[in-house]
């Protein structure tokens, strides 16, 4: 919404005077008070979308007003109003959480002016809070998630990455968690409190890309109606998340190295650089080097944006992950639907032998299938392979597709051994107990195929 309402502190009545009759043209609706205490008490008895204060006061003065108002309404905008002598005390208050401040004597275009910059920024603030509302639904019940060697990296790389404002580039498939990775980086840096905001860069058109990212002025294309932000602008203070950026094309790829380089851009339409302060994250499942060697991405682009190279791993790669997936997202979807089904052991191996193309989407996606058309109760084997079909009708709990065949005999016993764990939990005595081998056989199986601790120092293992 608008500034419709705004309190007006001076002890000068002219001054207050001429805001009362200037505000109201302009469609704000005015208070006053002649110093600061009579300005809080105005603001008490009914709070306001803006307060403009004198700074220099009998009393309670505007900076000590400033910072009683910052507390109590922390989100409405304070404008302070200052003599040509007292400039470097409207800057100090700027610091102190002003939002801008009018020079006497001023006239009715400035006020004007500065409503103006209050509304863009009051429509700023409420997108920032949209996009935060979505952006928390979408992903509530998501979360990196893993005790793997390969997950264990990945979370050292994103707690030592996120205590700096480096540039990020995520590798991995589609579906390994990429946007999962680039969240926790955020919520563990010093930016988490503010806006975290991400772009798909495929789904869009050059143009409309674009205008996404840097915004556009009022008039600069067919359709452009109003100004608009970009999602740079939106992102100020926090992280902006560049999804699939293997797909933007060579003009914007240049756009973006300037941002990267000078930290400022230009809206569309617009001739003003806007300076921003936004941690850059980028995504691909695409290998950006070979891209680089044959034009498709600018190579120096490429090396401004692997700053801090993090690869996710496919999820065949992590298999004794999965037994937590699923219980992590059968949870997440029991939940939602109001039932409590639970997964058989057989249920949890049949999925372990799982190729998963689709990696950790495609797990999501097959437990909310399971969950909905399995209702409660226990969803067994037979349940998976309906909604697997490509396991087919085999009894084994470790099917081999074809291409397997192409396996050394070393890598079927390894992928056969790491289902068996992941089916039992991860308790080791358990799955040498299910393997037919002494458990310290497993452990020495598992300390060459994942550099896990020998048994002398496992000293919890199940």
């Amino acid at each position: 919404m608008p500034i419709t309402t705004a309190v007006v502190a001076d002890d000068e009545i002219l001054n207050r005077e001429l805001l009362a009759e200037m505000l109201p043209r302009l469609g704000v609706q005015v208070r006053t008070g002649k110093d600061g205490v009579a300005a809080l008490k105005a603001l008490e008895a009914e709070p306001a979308d803006l307060l403009i204060t004198d700074i220099r006061m009998p009393g309670m003065g505007g900076l000590k007003l400033l910072l009683k108002s910052k507390e109590k309404w922390p989100e409405m905008p304070v404008v302070m109003m200052t003599a040509f002598a007292s400039v470097e005390s409207a800057v100090e208050s700027m610091r102190q959480g002003a939002y801008d401040y009018l020079m006497k004597p001023f006239g009715v275009e400035q006020v004007e002016a500065l409503l103006l910059r209050l509304n863009e920024r009051q429509g700023l603030v409420r997108e920032v809070k949209r996009l935060r509302a979505e952006t928390r639904s979408r992903h509530a019940g998501r979360r990196m998630l893993g005790d793997s060697p390969a997950m264990q990296r990945v979370a050292e790389l994103v707690e030592r990455a996120a205590k700096t404002s480096s540039t990020v580039l995520i590798r991995g498939e589609s579906g390994t968690g990429k946007e999962l990775v680039a969240r926790a980086l955020h919520e563990q840096s010093a930016r988490s409190s503010g806006p975290f905001i991400s772009v798909n860069c495929a789904a869009l058109t050059e143009t409309l890309l674009t205008s996404e990212l840097f915004g556009h002025e009022k008039g600069s294309f067919t359709g452009a109606d109003e100004q608009r932000p970009g999602r740079f602008e939106l992102a100020n203070g926090g992280t902006i998340l560049l999804d699939e950026i293997s797909e933007i094309s060579a003009e914007l790829q240049a756009k973006l190295l300037r941002v990267l380089e000078e930290r400022e851009f230009e809206r569309v339409g617009g001739g003003k650089a806007i300076a921003i302060d936004v941690r850059v994250i980028a995504t691909t499942n695409r290998d950006l080097l070979e891209h680089t060697k044959t034009g498709r991405f600018r190579e120096d682009l490429y090396y401004r944006l692997n700053v801090i190279p993090i690869d996710t791993p496919a999820l065949r790669d992590r298999r004794e992950d999965i037994p937590t997936l699923l219980k992590h997202y059968l949870d997440v979807f029991s939940r939602e639907l109001g039932v409590k089904p639970k997964l058989a052991d057989e249920a949890v191996a049949l999925l372990a032998t799982y190729r998963w193309p689709g990696n950790v989407r495609e797990l999501v996606n097959i437990v909310e299938r399971l969950v909905v058309l399995g209702g409660g109760g226990t969803l067994d084997a037979d349940a998976v392979r309906r909604c697997l079909p490509e396991l087919g009708p085999a009894t084994t709990l470790t099917p081999a597709p074809t291409s397997d065949l192409d396996l050394t005999l070393e890598e079927v016993e390894k992928r056969h051994v790491l289902a068996v764990l992941a089916a039992c939990g991860n308790n080791r005595q358990q799955a040498a107990d299910r393997l037919g081998i002494a458990r310290r056989t497993l452990f020495d199986k598992l300390a060459r195929w994942r550099g896990d601790a020998p048994e002398a120092e496992d000293a919890t293992a199940g």
